[in-house]
């Protein structure tokens, strides 16, 4: 056998010492799990309840949650926190003054805290105009009342529970439709308006909620007819009509007929907001300047979450909407109107209906 020249030698034993351990690392290597997927929460994220663990929004997150989760990144687990009563206001102010704006916290709110901050409520201390859609649930709006209500001559004693209240959409429509408007306070309770129709002692109802076209045939026993649908918001933000009530108009179009002319300006525009507070079921949202990556995270694990068969059920059973992408933006979107809406129906509140906040 022929010598190998001194350098191949030491090559080959440098070779042959390194294999066991080569081997021994290439075992290693094959036995590894795969590296866990990414993450982008530093810790567990927080669906912040605007209000008590008790009450219809949490209720909402026991299906929301889970259905969240699966769209997440995996192994995410939500804590959920519930915050205040049922209003949103306190759990609002707590997002605006404690949400950084860095993806980890989500707020579920209902539309009842976007009224408080439209008519100026002195507990609100937070700003809608601050809060970026995620995903939305919007349900019915109609008002209904007798045939005269908007006729020559008629009067409209509308139902409300008070001033500032979900109410406010039937109170201001009414009066920009030029119909002379009374208030008729303290029915806070819709069942308690209902029976102020069918007693006589108010003309125009609100009605609202869940399960309104059933509201709108009982009230029809009692001589109401509707008058005009709150309308919804689609994907490009225009007013259309509620898909509950097709055959009514919504409360631009009745404008337009009776006046000839699109409603405009800046009480419109706080007439537009309420009308949206009010339908509003409720809003999943992040803070302004949370990074677009993660507001991307949330709207895509919202999409599939409104997809999921516990929250599609849900959205039927209370007859809501369940929106999500553009539908969900457009229809939070109108209630953050500026301040010149703000301050006129704030002026409108004080001049028209003697409300002041205290």
């Amino acid at each position: 056998m022929t010598d190998l020249p001194r350098t191949g030698r030491r090559r080959l034993l440098a070779m042959l010492t390194a294999l066991p351990a080569a081997m021994r690392a290439g075992a290693l290597f094959a036995a590894s799990p795969p590296a866990p997927a990414t993450t982008p929460f530093s810790e567990r994220p927080r669906l912040l309840v605007a209000g008590p663990s008790d009450g219809a929004l949490n209720r909402w997150a026991d299906a929301l949650l889970p259905a969240l989760e699966q769209s997440l990144p995996p192994d995410t687990s939500i804590r959920r926190v519930e915050i205040g009563s049922a209003d949103g206001v306190t759990g609002a102010n707590q997002f605006e003054a404690r949400g950084a704006p860095d993806g980890m916290t989500v707020l579920l709110a209902p539309g009842q805290a976007a009224i408080a901050w439209m008519v100026g409520d002195p507990r609100a201390q937070f700003d809608v105009g601050h809060w970026v859609p995620v995903l939305a649930a919007t349900g019915a709006g109609i008002v209904v009342g007798r045939p005269s209500v908007l006729g020559p001559g008629g009067r409209a004693r509308v139902a409300a529970a008070g001033p500032a209240s979900f109410d406010l959409p039937a109170m201001l429509g009414v009066q920009l439709l030029g119909a002379p408007m009374e208030p008729v306070f303290g029915l806070a309770e819709p069942a308690a308006a209902q029976s102020a129709f069918a007693q006589g002692a108010v003309d125009a109802v609100l009605l609202r909620g869940h399960h309104v076209p059933e509201q709108v045939t009982a009230l029809a026993a009692a001589g109401a007819q509707p008058l005009f649908a709150l309308g919804a918001i689609d994907a490009g933000g225009e007013a259309v009509r509620d898909p509950n009530f097709p055959e009514v108009p919504h409360f631009a179009e009745l404008f337009a007929a009776r006046t000839g002319n699109k409603p405009r300006g800046a009480l419109f525009e706080a007439w537009s907001a309420a009308a949206a507070a009010v339908q509003l079921e409720f809003g999943l949202v992040l803070p302004q300047l949370t990074p677009a990556a993660m507001v991307s995270l949330w709207r895509r694990a919202g999409a599939d979450a409104m997809a999921v068969q516990g929250v599609q059920t849900a959205a039927a059973t209370a007859n809501v909407r369940p929106l999500a992408g553009p539908s969900a933006t457009a229809a939070t979107a109108v209630i953050a109107v500026g301040a010149p809406a703000l301050a006129e129906l704030r002026r409108w509140l004080a001049s028209r209906l003697n409300w002041h906040p205290t």
